[in-house]
């Protein structure tokens, strides 16, 4: 059964789905940097002159988090079907990152399987198949809308995948955007994709203490595809697209960017004293670098911008909620 709590209740909800995950993230990274060093799960910071070897967990602490949270939330009384297809999504791209961890796929098949993760949203029917675009009004995609779910799940997995490289920037930019597409999901009253965005950044905000400068632990793919994945289930099963298009701009911006340098993963250079820099725009962040400066300047700075394309999120879901009363 489907049930609308008030607000109070809905925002109760969310306050507990992020504190729950908090914890649950945060108990977690230290053994799980202990654990990944002594297996040699790790990944090289590219952008410091020694080139540390950095524990690459960080995804299944995340993860942890965020289905403890959201698996607590059967007690609220809300769709059952709704969070269990959005979940099932969201934990289809986190294994698809761990596998990729662990084995190092070819980019073709890591592409591919990324197609999967929005098969769970599908086969449950979940999201709506209008667009509300202003000031045109409502679009009916009709049968469009479910053929292109796997190829928004696969471009969401993906976009997030490589914007990153800094430390703090996936988890950072993670953090900001799910926030601000929970808050817009509470507009909506899409408590579901609420519950699934704010589990995701109490999880995130845990990673955040370990993996600023200088990072003790990185998401890894399994975080970055996890972010993915709950945007793509959130926008879609919550029907917060309009919202999702505006948050999520900043990654596309970049994907375009990687898209025209043939989507080859490259890094910034790094100087004796640390500072990085870059002879040519090959992604968003790349707009930061053309003089040396620090990694945690280019964090902060894409962290600033996507925060302003959150707060503009939030602002138009307000207004259009108000509008159309559809999103």
């Amino acid at each position: 059964m489907n049930i609308v709590p008030s607000s109070a209740i809905r925002i109760t909800y969310v306050i507990l789905s992020f504190t729950i995950s908090f914890i649950a993230s945060l108990l977690t990274i230290p053994p799980l940097i202990k654990k990944s060093l002594k297996k040699n799960f790790t990944g090289i910071d590219l952008h410091k002159p020694e080139k540390p070897k950095i524990a690459k967990s960080g995804g299944i602490a995340v993860y942890i988090g965020f289905l403890a949270a959201c698996t607590l939330s059967g007690l609220y009384g809300i769709d059952d079907r709704t969070m269990l297809g959005m979940i099932l999504a969201s934990t289809l791209g986190a294994v698809i990152g761990l596998i990729d961890d662990i084995f190092q796929l070819e980019k073709k098949t890591l592409i591919l399987s990324t197609f999967l993760t929005g098969i769970p949203i599908i086969t449950y029917r979940l999201g709506t198949t209008t667009i509300t675009l202003t000031p045109i009004g409502p679009i009916d995609l009709g049968i469009i809308f479910w053929i292109t779910i796997p190829f928004i799940f696969a471009y969401y997995t993906n976009s997030v995948n490589i914007y990153a490289g800094f430390n703090g920037l996936e988890a950072g930019l993670g953090l900001v955007t799910s926030i601000s597409l929970g808050i817009s999901a509470l507009i909506y009253n899409s408590v579901e994709s609420a519950i699934l965005l704010f589990s995701l950044s109490g999880g995130l905000l845990a990673l955040l203490k370990y993996n600023w400068y200088p990072a003790k632990i990185f998401p890894g793919n399994m975080g970055t595809y996890l972010i993915g994945a709950v945007y793509a289930a959130s926008i879609i099963g919550g029907t917060i697209k309009t919202a999702g298009l505006i948050a999520t701009l900043p990654y596309f911006i970049n994907f375009i960017l990687r898209l025209i340098n043939g989507l080859n993963w490259t890094v910034g250079k790094t100087t004796t004293n640390g500072k990085v820099y870059t002879e040519k725009i090959e992604a968003l962040w790349a707009l930061f670098m053309r003089k040396p400066t620090s990694e945690k300047t280019v964090t902060i700075k894409c962290i600033i911008i996507q925060s302003i394309f959150a707060i503009i999120t939030v602002f138009i879901s307000y207004i259009h909620r108000n509008l159309f009363n559809n999103p």
